[in-house]
C-alpha cells in the first residue's frame, strides 16, 4: 500500500510539472505580455519578451468597439534590421509621432534576464521529470528530483517578479502617442506563466512528500529483525557453557552475537 502511495504522489507531481511546463512555454512564446490599444493609430500593440506584434488596422464599428481586419504583424526584438528602424525612428522623434512607442520594441536587459530565468526553470523542470521517473528503481534520485524542481520553482518566481516590477515602472507602463498617452495592461501571457509557476508549487509539495516516503521506505526495508531463538539452540548453548542464563541481559547478549553470526 505504501508503494502505491509513493508512486501515486510521484505520478501526480510529474503531471503538475508537465502542466507547468506547458503553461510556461505557452507564455514565453506569446507576445501578449504587455498590451496597449493606441486609438489614434487604430492599432493594438503587443509587447512580448523577445518579439512584438502589431495589429495595424482596427475599424470602429461602435463606441468602444473595434473590428479586427488584419492579422498580427510581428517582429523579433533581437532583429538587427528592426533595431535600425527603431534607431531611425527615434532620431526623427520630432517628426514621427510613433517614435515614443518605438522604445517599447527594444530588447532591454530585463527582457533578457526574464528569458534567462524562464529557460533555466524549464530545463530544470525537465531534469526533475527525468530523475523522477527513475526514483522508483533508484530512490536516491528522489533527492535530485526535489532539488531540481525547487530551483526551477525559484527561477520561475524570480522571472515573474522581475517582469511585474519592470512592467509597472512608469517608463514601461505608459506609451506616448502623437496626442495622447496610453497605459499598457499586463496581458494573458504573464498569467499563463503565473499558472505554470503555481503548478510547480503543487508539484514541489508532492515531491517533498514523495522523497520522504521513498527514503523512509528504504530505511525501513534495510532493517533486519532478529530471528527467534529455538529451544534446541538454547539447550546447545547451555550444554557448552554448562551454566544457565543468569539474567535477561545474558540472553540478549547471546541473541545479538547470534544475529551477527547470521549476518556474516
Amino acid at each position: 500500500m505504501s508503494s502505491i502511495a509513493q508512486k501515486g504522489l510521484l505520478a501526480l507531481s510529474i503531471v503538475f510539472i508537465l502542466g507547468g511546463l506547458g503553461l510556461t512555454i505557452a507564455g514565453v512564446f506569446s507576445p501578449a505580455w504587455q498590451v496597449v490599444d493606441i486609438r489614434e493609430f487604430r492599432a493594438e500593440h503587443q509587447h512580448g519578451l523577445w518579439w512584438d506584434c502589431i495589429r495595424a488596422e482596427k475599424h470602429v464599428v461602435a463606441v468602444g468597439d473595434f473590428y479586427d481586419e488584419t492579422p498580427l504583424h510581428c517582429m523579433y526584438k533581437f532583429d538587427n534590421s528592426a533595431e535600425m528602424v527603431i534607431e531611425n525612428t527615434l532620431n526623427n522623434i520630432d517628426e514621427d509621432g510613433a517614435a515614443g512607442e518605438s522604445e517599447h520594441h527594444r530588447f532591454w536587459a530585463w527582457h533578457k534576464a526574464i528569458l534567462f530565468f524562464i529557460i533555466t526553470s524549464q530545463l530544470l523542470a525537465f531534469l526533475s521529470i527525468c530523475t523522477g521517473v527513475c526514483a522508483p528503481c533508484f530512490p536516491p534520485t528522489a533527492f535530485v528530483f526535489t532539488i531540481s524542481l525547487f530551483i526551477a520553482l525559484i527561477c520561475s518566481l524570480i522571472a515573474d517578479g522581475v517582469f511585474f516590477l519592470a512592467a509597472n515602472r512608469v517608463d514601461n507602463r505608459f506609451v506616448q502617442g502623437m496626442v495622447g498617452t496610453y497605459e499598457q495592461r499586463i496581458g494573458y501571457a504573464f498569467y499563463l506563466h503565473i499558472m505554470g509557476t503555481l503548478c510547480w508549487v503543487v508539484a514541489f509539495i508532492c515531491a517533498i512528500t514523495t522523497t520522504y516516503k521513498f527514503i523512509a521506505g528504504r530505511d525501513s526495508s534495510g532493517r533486519r529483525p532478529l530471528a527467534p531463538v529455538t529451544h534446541t539452540e538454547v539447550f546447545e548453548l547451555y550444554s557448552v557453557d554448562q551454566r544457565p542464563f543468569s539474567s535477561k541481559e545474558n540472553l540478549f547478549t547471546w541473541q545479538s552475537q547470534r544475529a551477527a553470526t547470521h549476518n556474516v
